[in-house]
């Protein structure tokens, strides 16, 4: 009988001495790795073509969509934030709302006004902080 037979039958398990018995939890140790190893090897093999497979669709029909979005974008070079006054910020935004509307958006957006809001803490940075601890809550 092999050591492996003896290590699984229960009854000649006590018969067995200690080095035996460490040679065989050794020997399934390994061979319980290497199958979950495999089987690792398996599933990412799997993963990999797959996303292959869609990243192949997907670039189909990217093209498209890319040349529509570079006609209807227009072209702004972002301004540092430091430089940028009033009325380079009131552009901006009326070129995102023309983008908007040249892209297949709803085309009623309007803006009305347009008001710098002072002090440290904006409605904006508010609602990330409420949303942050929101987000943490149990």
């Amino acid at each position: 009988m092999s050591l492996m037979e003896l290590f699984s039958n229960p009854e000649t398990m006590d018969s067995l001495s200690m080095g035996e018995k460490l040679i065989g939890g050794c020997i399934t140790m390994l061979m319980g790795m290497g199958i979950t190893f495999c089987i690792l090897l398996l599933l990412w093999g799997f993963i990999a073509i797959m996303g292959r497979a869609i990243n192949g669709t997907q670039k189909k029909g990217d093209k498209a969509s890319e040349a529509t979005e570079a006609a209807a974008t227009p072209s702004v070079a972002a301004a540092p934030a430091q430089a940028a006054s009033d009325d380079s910020l009131i552009a901006v935004i009326a070129a995102a709302v023309a983008a908007y509307q040249g892209s297949g958006g709803a085309g009623n957006l309007v803006v009305r006004k347009i008001s710098r809001i002072s002090g440290e803490t904006t409605p904006w940075s508010n609602a990330a902080k409420e949303d942050c601890i929101e987000s943490r809550k149990f």
